[in-house]
């Protein structure tokens, strides 16, 4: 579940409408039910029922465990620029190309580029069709800040509402 300093602002799953949703629908008000379902956040990891990573544990360090290299970089610094260069100067300064060509080899496996060579942040155009929820988490992202999760917890006035279901069905189940 989604942190409470994220769903004190913003509409994230139908626990916090509470009891309006089945209103509308009891009352039969399609325009306010419909509103509602499409104000809730279709990242089904947002939901309270979705468990995240569990935090008692500590995340394992696969890169170390495997004995690999670092982690490739994103995006490129000042200079990545210039090993361009240095990989002409090995191909034309080695006594024939294929030992040149091994050379570069060699350096780039040792000293991989980074993927991208610029990093690309999102269009005005795009940002601006982006809904309220994942525009924070977008903020967020770019600000290098992570999306607490945590646990949901039973809350007095939810378990309310499954003792009233529960109660519902035995009278059903009485009647018939």
């Amino acid at each position: 579940m989604i942190s409470d300093e994220i769903r004190d602002v913003y509409l994230v799953d139908e626990m916090q409408l509470g009891q309006k949703l089945n209103e509308s629908l009891q009352k039969g008000d399609q325009k306010d039910f419909s509103l509602m379902l499409a104000m809730l956040s279709p990242d089904v990891t947002d939901a309270a029922w979705v468990r995240g990573p569990d935090e008692g544990q500590a995340p394992e360090d696969l890169r170390e465990k495997f004995n690999l290299q670092p982690e490739a970089r994103k995006y490129a610094g000042e200079g990545d620029f210039d090993r361009s260069q240095e990989f002409s100067e090995m191909i034309h300064e080695a006594p024939t190309a294929d030992v040149g060509r091994s050379q570069v080899f060699l350096a780039e496996c040792l000293r991989p580029e980074p993927l991208t060579p610029y990093k690309h942040d999102l269009a005005p155009e795009v940002y601006a069709e982006l809904s309220p929820l994942k525009k924070e988490k977008v903020r967020k992202y770019f600000s290098g800040e992570v999306i607490q999760y945590q646990t949901m917890q039973g809350r007095k006035q939810d378990l309310e509402v499954l003792d009233e279901i529960n109660q519902a069905q035995v009278q059903i189940n009485a009647k018939v």
